[in-house]
């Protein structure tokens, strides 16, 4: 967050929810504050979850996770060495009926870090147009070509590795990237 005020995102998101392992390793600032994400691409495996909303009886409240995949045999599957993934409320300004107007949309979110993964949590939209804090990229390398992690110096200083899925020669990641980088 490079010398940025982040509290801006603290205020507008109210509290931030702790980070519950260390096992990711990830700048202290990532683990611990409240951030605008500016989504640019997603990846290419979907789920929901939904669960009864204590609030009413019949209401349900449905939660949409997405990660990165790659495709074996006609279908997407996980292949992480490194996994992450991304949650959206089925509230808070996420357009699940039309995916792709998420695009270029900021959202308030969090890191829930533990054992099986990191989670980015987009809490809600922001309330007004602000530049983020960071920007999350899909890339296949299809696209973008072989992203060479095992080397030090495969992405500039400040982009952090979210998830990756990848089978012989064939990637799937989404990075966060700050601006500029």
């Amino acid at each position: 967050m490079g010398g940025q005020d982040t509290s801006r995102c603290m205020i507008r998101c109210e509290v931030g929810v702790p980070h519950r392992g260390r096992d990711i390793p990830m700048p202290q600032q990532f683990l611990t504050q409240m951030m605008l994400v500016t989504i640019e691409g997603f990846g290419s495996i979907w789920s929901t979850r939904t669960r009864p909303d204590p609030r009413g009886p019949g209401n349900e409240r449905i939660a949409y996770y997405n990660t990165n995949g790659i495709t074996l045999n006609g279908k997407a599957q996980h292949r992480s060495p490194v996994f992450g993934q991304m949650r959206f409320n089925g509230v808070g300004g996420f357009i699940a009926k039309g995916i792709e107007r998420n695009l270029d949309r900021a959202f308030c979110c969090s890191a829930d870090l533990g054992k099986s993964g990191a989670k980015l949590i987009f809490r809600h939209l922001a309330a007004k147009p602000e530049p983020p804090d960071f920007f999350l990229f899909a890339v296949k390398s299809n696209v973008t070509g072989y992203l060479s992690i095992e080397s030090e110096r495969w992405k500039s200083t400040g982009v952090l590795l979210f998830s990756l899925s990848q089978a012989v020669e064939s990637q799937e990641g989404m990075l966060l990237m700050p601006p500029h980088s």
